[in-house]
């Protein structure tokens, strides 16, 4: 097997189709696994390359094994993970470099060996193969590697994982290009699976989606400081579609607000529910706590304190924990993006 080569994964995109961290709320997208000896697409198709399946691998023999027609991802914010368990067999990185298989390639992953025969994983991007460093075993010689690319559409950038060790690069890895077309898993080695997932789009600024309504708003504050992000920042719903900015929901908040807080909003009656916490220790202050439901994000979203009437208004960044003065009078607690 050594004398032969495996490219590893090679993610295939072409610049005219139209996925922050990989962290948010995240859908499976398409998956290639091993089942009673057969390969089993999920949500893809592959080439039908001569390939034979041994102990529930995938055995790849000088060939290409090609991925293609992924289902339709129309709630992704640009941010994809692309991840496989695989057995790769190291190339030279003379070969690496000389690859015909790189013609249409945005991003890749491989395990290579220089001329003084030191071995690392290498990551494509921007045009050319990279060496990547991190705190990684730079090559596991007696089984199988599982590494991830992430492709940053958004942000025209990828990242390489093995396991949840991010590799780095003393090169910038750019993203060429928009859309997956396919991924190429070519030379020889074992390939255990290979899934693709995507980060789910919440809300959206300009003509970017993000997986957080604290992504989208710190973009817009990035873009124009001092705006009140409530204002630009859309909603995206689920279905991929995106709602006016700066509109109003049924019960009188921004939607945008609505959506943070986890409210729906076609009810006019719904509202934060603010109530003391169990135990206060502030000997200055009374404390409130809102009890947000399960789909809030919390991190999202500040509370403004204003006395009725006039006077200072005062913010609180923590749900369960606002603040409201001992003095006597009445206090109006309006939910806000930070």
């Amino acid at each position: 097997m050594k004398a032969k080569t495996m490219l590893g994964l090679i993610a295939c995109a072409s610049a005219c189709v139209s996925l922050s961290a990989f962290g948010n709320q995240t859908n499976g997208w398409f998956g290639v696994t091993v089942e009673n000896s057969q390969i089993v697409p999920t949500s893809c198709a592959t080439n039908g390359a001569a390939v034979t399946i041994e102990n529930s691998k995938i055995k790849i023999d000088d060939t290409t094994l090609v991925i293609t027609n992924f289902a339709n991802a129309q709630t992704s914010d640009g941010i994809v993970k692309i991840s496989a368990v695989a057995l790769l067999t190291p190339n030279s990185t003379n070969d690496l470099y000389s690859s015909d298989a790189l013609e249409n390639a945005k991003a890749g992953f491989a395990v290579g060996f220089d001329d003084n025969n030191v071995t690392n994983f290498y990551g494509y991007a921007n045009g050319t193969w990279h060496k990547l460093t991190g705190q990684a075993d730079p090559y596991n010689w007696d089984g199988d590697t599982t590494f991830s690319m992430i492709l940053n559409y958004r942000d025209g950038n990828v990242s390489f994982y093995v396991g949840d060790t991010l590799l780095t690069s003393e090169d910038s890895l750019t993203l060429a290009g928009l859309g997956l077309n396919a991924i190429d898993a070519s030379g020889s080695g074992f390939i255990t699976s290979i899934t693709g997932a995507y980060e789910v789009a919440v809300a959206a600024y300009g003509d970017k989606k993000y997986g957080s309504i604290a992504e989208a708003s710190g973009a817009a504050k990035t873009a124009s400081p001092g705006v009140d992000p409530a204002t630009v920042v859309k909603v995206v719903n689920a279905d991929g579609s995106t709602e006016d900015a700066n509109t109003v929901a049924d019960n009188g908040l921004s939607k945008i607000v609505c959506e943070a807080l986890g409210l729906p909003m076609d009810n006019a009656n719904t509202n934060i529910a603010v109530a003391p916490v169990g135990t206060d220790e502030d000997t200055t202050k009374i404390t409130l706590a809102v009890n947000l439901p399960a789909n809030a994000e919390p991190g999202a979203v500040k509370f403004a304190v204003t006395p009725v009437g006039g006077g200072a208004t005062t913010y609180c960044e923590d749900a369960s924990a606002i603040k409201i003065p001992l003095q006597a009078g009445n206090y109006t607690i309006t939910p806000v993006l930070k």
